[in-house]
C-alpha cells in the first residue's frame, strides 16, 4: 500500500507541476482562483466527481487522529481562512485530505473588498509567495450563514470573523458590533470561531492590536460565546515581542481557547522575498516569507503560555517537514493555502503521509505526543 501511495503522489505531483500549474499560471491570480472555485464546485456536484477526488488525493492514518478543545480531527492539516471567502467549497476539502477547514473571513455586512477586482492577487513564484490585496471581500455573515445553516459538514469547520472593511475611520463600538453580528449569525454553524484582528489589508489598519480595544472586544465576546464552541484569536505576523505578549496575556485573561499564528506579512517589514518580484505597492505576503516568522511566534507563544493554550500554526507550509517543525514547536493544528497553490492538491495527502513517517521516526504514536517536543517548557 505504501508503494501505491508513493506512486500516486509522484504522478499527481508531476502532472500538476508540468501540466496543470503552467496552465493555471497563465491566468491572472485572482482569475485563476475564481476558475478553480468553479472547478471544485463542478466536481463535488456529482458522486463520480467526489469519488475521483478522493481516489486521487485522500490519505488517512490513525496516528494523525487528534482531539483539540474537544473537537475530533482525522488529521491536523487544515485550510486557512482567506481561500474560501464565501464558504462555498466545504464539500471539497475532506475529499482531498484536509482534516479541517477555516472558512471566511466573514464580516458582519457585505464587503466588496479593496478596489481593483481581478488584480488583487499577485504571484511571487521564485519567492514561493502570493501578494494579497483582497481586503476581506465576502457576501456578508447574514447571507452566508443562511446558505450554510442546514449543511452537514464532513470535517470540523472553523468560522473566521472579521470587521467589515468599509471605512478609513475606526469606531470601537461599531467594530465590536460587527464582530458580534457574525458570531451570532453563525451560532449554530461550524465547530469553532476565529476572531481575525490581524488582516493587513483593511482601511483602518489593525486597531485591536491595542490592548484596551482588544480587551473591550473580548469582554463583549465573553457575553455571547458558547461553551461548546472554542474561540481563537488570529495574530498578525509583524508584531514586536511586547505586542505579542500583551495580546497573548489579554487572551489568557479572557480564557480564549487558542491562537492562530499568524496572518500575512507586510513587504515593508519583511526581507525574505525577492524584491524584484514585487509588482504592486499594496498588500501583504503569504507563503515562504511568513514561514520563519510564524514558526518563531509559535515557539514563543507556546513557551509563554506553558503549552496550555491551543495553537494553530499557519504560514509557509509546503511539505511535511514544514508542518512538523510547527507541530514540534508547539502547534496543535496546521493551516495552509499557498502550498496548495504552488504544489497542487496532492500536497495535503503527501504532508499527512510524511507526518506519519516523521512521527514514527521520533518514536511518537500520535500528533499529540509530538506537539512542542522540540520546544521544551522551562
Amino acid at each position: 500500500m505504501k508503494l501505491i501511495y508513493t506512486l500516486r503522489g509522484l504522478v499527481n505531483y508531476l502532472f500538476y507541476r508540468w501540466i496543470v500549474r503552467p496552465i493555471i499560471f497563465l491566468w491572472e491570480a485572482e482569475e485563476a482562483h475564481n476558475k478553480l472555485k468553479q472547478f471544485g464546485l463542478l466536481f463535488t456536484s456529482n458522486p463520480m466527481g467526489k469519488r475521483i477526488l478522493s481516489a486521487l488525493f485522500y490519505y488517512q492514518h490513525k496516528s494523525l487522529n487528534t482531539v483539540v478543545d474537544g473537537i475530533k480531527y482525522d488529521n491536523p492539516i487544515g485550510l486557512s481562512a482567506g481561500f474560501d471567502k464565501d464558504g462555498e467549497l466545504a464539500d471539497v476539502y475532506p475529499l482531498i485530505g484536509f482534516g479541517f477547514a477555516e472558512l471566511g473571513s466573514f464580516t458582519g455586512y457585505v464587503c466588496p473588498g479593496n478596489p481593483g477586482v481581478g488584480r488583487r492577487l499577485f504571484r511571487l513564484v521564485k519567492s514561493k509567495s502570493i501578494l494579497v490585496w483582497y481586503g476581506l471581500n465576502n457576501q456578508g455573515a447574514e447571507v452566508i450563514s443562511r446558505r450554510l445553516k442546514d449543511k452537514k459538514f464532513k470535517i470540523p469547520i472553523g468560522i473566521s470573523a472579521a470587521k467589515t472593511n468599509n471605512s478609513t475611520s475606526f469606531d470601537l463600538q461599531d467594530s465590536i458590533d460587527d464582530y458580534l453580528k457574525t458570531v451570532r449569525d453563525f451560532k449554530d454553524i461550524g465547530s469553532y470561531y476565529t476572531i481575525n484582528i490581524s488582516c493587513p489589508n483593511t482601511q483602518d489598519g489593525e486597531p485591536f492590536v491595542d490592548q484596551k480595544n482588544l480587551n473591550t472586544l473580548l469582554s463583549a465576546l465573553d457575553e455571547v460565546k458558547q461553551e461548546s464552541k472554542p474561540v481563537y484569536v488570529k495574530l498578525a505576523a509583524d508584531l514586536e515581542e511586547g505586542e505579542i505578549n500583551t495580546i497573548v496575556d489579554t487572551c489568557l485573561m479572557h480564557k480564549i481557547d487558542g491562537l492562530v499564528l499568524t496572518n500575512l506579512t507586510k513587504p515593508s517589514m519583511n526581507n525574505e522575498y525577492l524584491k524584484e518580484e514585487l509588482v504592486f505597492d499594496k498588500g501583504a505576503l503569504s507563503g515562504l516569507p511568513v514561514q520563519r516568522i510564524s514558526t518563531n511566534i509559535v515557539r514563543h507563544v507556546y513557551q509563554r503560555t506553558h503549552g496550555k493554550i491551543t495553537i494553530i500554526g499557519v504560514g509557509g507550509v509546503f511539505n511535511a517537514a514544514d508542518a512538523y517543525e510547527k507541530i514540534t514547536s508547539g502547534a496543535n493544528l496546521i493551516e495552509m493555502i499557498t502550498g496548495l497553490i504552488f504544489e497542487g492538491p496532492q500536497v495535503v495527502g503527501e504532508i499527512n503521509r510524511g507526518l506519519v513517517s516523521l512521527l514514527k521516526k521520533d518514536g511518537f504514536n500520535s500528533i499529540e505526543e509530538a506537539v512542542g517536543s522540540r520546544n521544551p517548557l522551562l
